[in-house]
């Protein structure tokens, strides 16, 4: 079944009229207490959620709601404002799911299935676009029955996740909505009177106004009030965390999900509890020095640009990182007690000299005794 590319083109309507303009460190400030940044060679700041094993983004923690913007998901999460409307996911088995912050606001930045009674979602990746070809892991998808699709509690509902046959039996919703006024593409997922159609049932059609900022954002009386700021996005290079991490893994492309991800945290949770226990692991004393100076960002934390550039030579570097990073740490205390060993040599010359001077003063002595004869 082949579902026809649809574009709608809306221009910027007033309700959604933005007039708050924020930088990237608003990103880094606000989920910092929700997460851990780690800086990746490949993509920069990216923020790992401190979430409960089994989290997925755009499948726990929140509903799908019809809205006149197309499917938006409402978030339970303090930071869902951010990490569900901007930006990119991804997956990494050492790292668990990771964000990649964006600039560009969506209700949903996901892609679309459906086919044999099924509709199904999976989070964009990096780099990916609508209307571009991007090729996901089969278990980044999350398939649920059209009755179900809009029930508060939706992932009680949920299939199972690695059976292929939902693959198989589905294929891509490509229909898309154009925001003019924002210049803005996303998939905007099954319609309305598709869902209707199916379920026999109607299904309501919230209105999107603006909320003054995250805290105030609410679905109430057909309304959803959502915290739009316009993100600038030349801050991304001057802006950084107060705190991160450097990666010690690469992140790379996106990679399968572990099937044991709701039984355990992800090695890199587990890493970091003991590296904070042990007040190890922070990415360097440039942290520190932030902190003395009111956590702003620091011409030492704008080097990110010159790693950019050599983005095509990461790779190598970054397969050595993983080896090189904990030897580095451990090296530098065993090369401490080193440093005395000159010294212990010192003494070891210093007896030589007296053991000349008595051989010179015993010739000097029978100088004398000659001289006297």
């Amino acid at each position: 079944m082949t579902i026809s590319l649809l574009l709608i083109v809306a221009p910027r309507q007033k309700t959604l009229a933005q007039d708050v303009v924020v930088s990237y460190q608003t990103f880094y400030d606000e989920l910092s207490p929700y997460g851990q940044w780690v800086e990746d060679p490949e993509y920069g700041n990216v923020w790992v959620p401190n979430e409960a094993p089994g989290y997925r983004p755009y499948a726990t923690g929140g509903h799908w709601a019809m809205t006149d913007y197309g499917n938006m998901w409402v978030s339970d999460a303090p930071y869902g404002w951010a990490c569900y409307h901007y930006g990119r996911w991804t997956y990494n088995p050492y790292y668990g799911w990771v964000w990649l912050p964006g600039h560009e606001w969506a209700p949903a930045w996901v892609s679309w299935r459906s086919g044999g009674g099924y509709y199904g979602w999976a989070p964009m990746g990096p780099g990916a676009m609508p209307g571009g070809a991007y090729e996901y892991p089969d278990n980044y998808w999350v398939f649920v029955g059209p009755e179900y699709l809009y029930r508060p509690n939706v992932y009680t509902y949920y299939e199972p996740r690695y059976e292929r046959r939902y693959m198989r039996q589905t294929t891509y919703i490509n229909e898309t909505y154009v925001d003019n006024g924002y210049h803005t593409t996303y998939y905007y997922g099954p319609r309305r009177e598709v869902i209707e159609r199916e379920t026999h049932q109607p299904v309501q059609v919230y209105r999107v106004s603006n909320a003054g900022s995250y805290r105030e954002a609410r679905e109430s009386g057909g309304v959803v009030q959502v915290y739009r700021p316009t993100i600038n996005s030349q801050t991304q290079q001057t802006a950084r965390p107060a705190n991160s991490f450097r990666a010690t893994q690469p992140i790379g492309r996106p990679q399968e999900i572990s099937r044991n991800e709701g039984n355990a945290q992800p090695q890199f949770r587990q890493e970091l509890t003991q590296r904070q226990n042990n007040n190890s692991g922070v990415a360097e004393p440039r942290n520190q020095q932030q902190v003395q100076q009111n956590n702003r960002p620091q011409p030492q934390h704008i080097q990110t640009p010159a790693n950019n550039q050599s983005q095509p030579q990461q790779p190598v570097y970054n397969n050595r990182q993983p080896a090189a990073g904990p030897q580095t740490q451990f090296r530098q205390p065993q090369a401490q007690p080193q440093q005395p060993q000159p010294q212990n040599r010192q003494p070891q010359a210093q007896p030589q000299q007296p053991q000349r001077q008595p051989q010179r003063s015993q010739s000097g002595q029978k100088q004398k005794e000659e001289h006297k004869r």
